[in-house]
Protein backbone atom coordinates (compact mmCIF):
# COMPACT_ATOMS: atom_id res chain seq x y z
CA UNK A 1 0.00 0.00 0.00
CA UNK A 2 1.17 3.36 -1.11
CA UNK A 3 1.88 6.13 1.43
CA UNK A 4 -1.52 8.06 -0.27
CA UNK A 5 -3.41 4.84 0.10
CA UNK A 6 -2.36 4.86 3.80
CA UNK A 7 -3.36 8.08 4.46
CA UNK A 8 -6.89 7.52 3.00
CA UNK A 9 -7.23 4.38 4.70
CA UNK A 10 -6.22 6.26 8.75
CA UNK A 11 -9.19 8.82 7.39
CA UNK A 12 -11.62 6.24 6.32
CA UNK A 13 -11.50 4.59 9.38
CA UNK A 14 -11.40 7.32 11.29
CA UNK A 15 -14.29 8.81 10.21
CA UNK A 16 -16.23 5.29 10.21
CA UNK A 17 -15.12 5.68 14.01
CA UNK A 18 -16.66 8.68 14.33
CA UNK A 19 -19.83 7.95 12.87
CA UNK A 20 -20.29 4.56 14.40
CA UNK A 21 -19.70 6.58 17.57
CA UNK A 22 -22.43 8.65 17.07
CA UNK A 23 -19.87 11.68 16.05
CA UNK A 24 -20.95 13.97 18.12
CA UNK A 25 -20.74 11.97 21.28
CA UNK A 26 -17.33 10.63 20.16
CA UNK A 27 -15.72 13.45 18.92
CA UNK A 28 -16.39 15.65 22.28
CA UNK A 29 -15.28 12.66 24.54
CA UNK A 30 -11.73 12.46 25.25
CA UNK A 31 -11.79 8.89 25.86
CA UNK A 32 -13.02 9.15 21.90
CA UNK A 33 -10.34 11.82 21.06
CA UNK A 34 -7.77 9.45 22.81
CA UNK A 35 -8.70 6.39 21.10
CA UNK A 36 -8.73 7.85 17.54
CA UNK A 37 -5.35 9.29 18.23
CA UNK A 38 -4.49 6.16 19.36
CA UNK A 39 -6.22 4.16 16.58
CA UNK A 40 -4.25 6.20 13.71
CA UNK A 41 -1.12 5.50 15.87
CA UNK A 42 -1.32 2.03 15.88
CA UNK A 43 -1.45 1.66 12.43
CA UNK A 44 1.09 3.81 11.24
CA UNK A 45 3.60 1.69 13.83
CA UNK A 46 2.29 -1.03 11.90
CA UNK A 47 2.66 0.52 8.01
CA UNK A 48 6.05 1.32 9.05
CA UNK A 49 7.47 -2.10 10.90
CA UNK A 50 5.58 -4.71 9.09
CA UNK A 51 7.12 -6.21 5.75
CA UNK A 52 5.26 -8.14 3.56
CA UNK A 53 7.68 -10.24 2.93
CA UNK A 54 8.53 -12.96 0.39
CA UNK A 55 6.77 -15.96 -0.37
CA UNK A 56 8.36 -18.85 0.97
CA UNK A 57 7.25 -22.77 1.12
CA UNK A 58 6.18 -22.39 4.83
CA UNK A 59 3.91 -19.76 4.01
CA UNK A 60 1.44 -22.11 2.28
CA UNK A 61 -1.39 -22.36 3.97
CA UNK A 62 -0.96 -19.22 6.13
CA UNK A 63 -2.42 -16.26 3.59
CA UNK A 64 -5.60 -17.49 3.75
CA UNK A 65 -5.65 -17.66 7.31
CA UNK A 66 -4.31 -14.22 7.65
CA UNK A 67 -6.87 -13.05 4.96
CA UNK A 68 -9.60 -14.31 6.77
CA UNK A 69 -8.80 -12.93 10.10
CA UNK A 70 -8.08 -9.49 8.63
CA UNK A 71 -11.15 -9.55 6.89
CA UNK A 72 -12.92 -10.50 10.65
CA UNK A 73 -11.09 -8.13 12.95
CA UNK A 74 -10.45 -5.02 10.99
CA UNK A 75 -14.29 -4.38 10.16
CA UNK A 76 -15.00 -5.38 13.61
CA UNK A 77 -12.26 -3.03 15.49
CA UNK A 78 -13.32 -0.09 13.34
CA UNK A 79 -17.25 -0.60 14.21
CA UNK A 80 -18.07 -2.43 16.47
CA UNK A 81 -15.76 -0.94 19.99
CA UNK A 82 -17.57 2.91 19.02
CA UNK A 83 -20.77 1.33 18.77
CA UNK A 84 -20.65 0.14 21.76
CA UNK A 85 -18.98 2.78 23.87
CA UNK A 86 -22.29 5.07 22.37
CA UNK A 87 -24.69 2.78 22.93
CA UNK A 88 -24.55 1.12 26.13
CA UNK A 89 -23.97 1.76 29.99
CA UNK A 90 -22.85 -1.57 31.15
CA UNK A 91 -21.61 -4.03 32.02
CA UNK A 92 -18.43 -2.38 31.51
CA UNK A 93 -18.33 1.22 32.95
CA UNK A 94 -17.99 3.55 29.95
CA UNK A 95 -15.81 6.39 30.33
CA UNK A 96 -13.81 7.67 33.36
CA UNK A 97 -10.77 5.91 34.77
CA UNK A 98 -11.94 2.11 33.42
CA UNK A 99 -12.07 3.61 29.60
CA UNK A 100 -8.06 5.26 30.26
CA UNK A 101 -6.77 2.94 32.31
CA UNK A 102 -7.99 0.80 28.99
CA UNK A 103 -6.19 3.69 26.69
CA UNK A 104 -3.21 2.77 28.43
CA UNK A 105 -3.25 -0.74 27.97
CA UNK A 106 -4.12 -0.03 24.20
CA UNK A 107 -0.72 2.29 24.03
CA UNK A 108 1.36 -0.33 26.04
CA UNK A 109 0.61 -2.82 23.37
CA UNK A 110 1.59 -0.51 20.58
CA UNK A 111 4.87 0.28 22.22
CA UNK A 112 5.51 -3.13 22.59
CA UNK A 113 4.73 -3.71 18.91
CA UNK A 114 6.64 -1.22 17.76
CA UNK A 115 9.92 -2.17 20.53
CA UNK A 116 9.48 -5.55 18.63
CA UNK A 117 9.59 -4.29 15.10
CA UNK A 118 12.36 -2.63 15.65
CA UNK A 119 14.32 -5.27 18.02
CA UNK A 120 13.81 -7.43 14.27
CA UNK A 121 15.76 -5.28 12.60
CA UNK A 122 12.99 -5.38 9.33
CA UNK A 123 12.02 -8.99 9.69
CA UNK A 124 8.59 -8.34 11.33
CA UNK A 125 6.79 -9.41 8.22
CA UNK A 126 3.37 -10.90 6.97
CA UNK A 127 4.38 -13.98 5.41
CA UNK A 128 6.27 -16.75 7.29
CA UNK A 129 9.59 -16.64 5.97
CA UNK A 130 13.45 -16.38 7.02
CA UNK A 131 16.51 -13.94 4.89
CA UNK A 132 19.65 -15.85 3.83
CA UNK A 133 21.25 -13.61 6.40
CA UNK A 134 18.91 -13.36 9.07
CA UNK A 135 19.67 -14.03 12.52
CA UNK A 136 17.57 -15.55 15.51
CA UNK A 137 16.90 -12.38 17.79
CA UNK A 138 16.92 -13.70 21.62
CA UNK A 139 17.55 -10.26 23.35
CA UNK A 140 15.17 -7.13 24.10
CA UNK A 141 11.75 -8.28 24.34
CA UNK A 142 12.40 -11.56 22.72
CA UNK A 143 14.02 -12.33 25.95
CA UNK A 144 11.44 -12.12 28.22
CA UNK A 145 8.99 -13.87 25.63
CA UNK A 146 9.39 -15.09 21.71
CA UNK A 147 6.48 -13.82 20.50
CA UNK A 148 5.90 -10.01 21.69
CA UNK A 149 4.75 -9.06 18.48
CA UNK A 150 1.55 -11.22 18.81
CA UNK A 151 1.64 -10.55 22.66
CA UNK A 152 1.27 -6.59 21.80
CA UNK A 153 -1.89 -7.51 19.44
CA UNK A 154 -3.78 -9.49 22.31
CA UNK A 155 -2.96 -6.44 24.80
CA UNK A 156 -3.99 -3.54 22.04
CA UNK A 157 -7.29 -5.63 22.16
CA UNK A 158 -8.31 -6.00 24.95
CA UNK A 159 -6.72 -2.38 25.84
CA UNK A 160 -9.67 -1.42 23.28
CA UNK A 161 -12.27 -3.70 24.29
CA UNK A 162 -11.67 -1.91 28.32
CA UNK A 163 -11.63 1.97 27.01
CA UNK A 164 -14.84 1.23 24.49
CA UNK A 165 -16.58 -1.10 27.35
CA UNK A 166 -16.77 -3.25 24.25
CA UNK A 167 -17.92 -6.93 25.45
CA UNK A 168 -17.88 -8.15 21.86
CA UNK A 169 -14.19 -6.85 21.37
CA UNK A 170 -13.34 -9.62 23.84
CA UNK A 171 -15.36 -12.46 21.69
CA UNK A 172 -12.62 -10.93 18.59
CA UNK A 173 -9.75 -11.59 21.64
CA UNK A 174 -10.59 -15.48 21.85
CA UNK A 175 -11.16 -15.77 18.07
CA UNK A 176 -7.50 -13.63 17.23
CA UNK A 177 -5.78 -15.59 20.07
CA UNK A 178 -6.92 -19.37 18.25
CA UNK A 179 -5.45 -18.14 15.00
CA UNK A 180 -2.22 -17.17 16.64
CA UNK A 181 -1.54 -20.26 18.46
CA UNK A 182 -1.86 -21.82 15.08
CA UNK A 183 0.32 -19.27 13.60
CA UNK A 184 2.98 -19.47 16.01
CA UNK A 185 2.62 -23.29 15.84
CA UNK A 186 3.58 -23.02 12.58
CA UNK A 187 6.37 -20.09 12.54
CA UNK A 188 8.21 -22.00 15.10
CA UNK A 189 8.77 -25.66 13.00
CA UNK A 190 9.61 -23.09 10.35
CA UNK A 191 12.51 -21.58 12.91
CA UNK A 192 13.34 -25.03 14.52
CA UNK A 193 13.95 -25.81 10.67
CA UNK A 194 16.14 -23.19 10.14
CA UNK A 195 17.97 -22.34 13.02
CA UNK A 196 17.74 -25.89 14.48
CA UNK A 197 19.28 -26.20 17.94
CA UNK A 198 19.97 -22.56 18.73
CA UNK A 199 16.11 -22.37 18.36
CA UNK A 200 15.14 -25.27 20.12
CA UNK A 201 17.98 -23.86 23.03
CA UNK A 202 15.63 -20.64 22.87
CA UNK A 203 12.60 -22.64 23.16
CA UNK A 204 13.88 -24.13 26.62
CA UNK A 205 14.47 -21.19 28.32
CA UNK A 206 11.65 -18.32 27.28
CA UNK A 207 7.83 -18.85 26.92
CA UNK A 208 5.78 -18.01 23.67
CA UNK A 209 3.40 -15.20 24.96
CA UNK A 210 3.12 -14.70 28.38
CA UNK A 211 6.59 -14.37 30.77
CA UNK A 212 6.71 -17.44 33.33
CA UNK A 213 3.37 -18.89 32.23
CA UNK A 214 2.78 -19.83 28.52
Amino acid sequence: MEISGRIVYLVLTSLIIAIAGKWNYFLRDPAGIAYLVLWNLWWIVTFIGRRQGKETKYDKGQRAIVLVVSIISIPWLIIVPPWEYSSFDGPIARGGLVSFGGLVLFATGITVQAISMLQLKGSYTVRLGVKPEQRLVTGGLYRIVRHPGYLSYIISLSGIGIAMGSILTFVLVVIVLIFLIKRIDEEEKMLISEFGEEYLEYMRRTKRLIPLIY
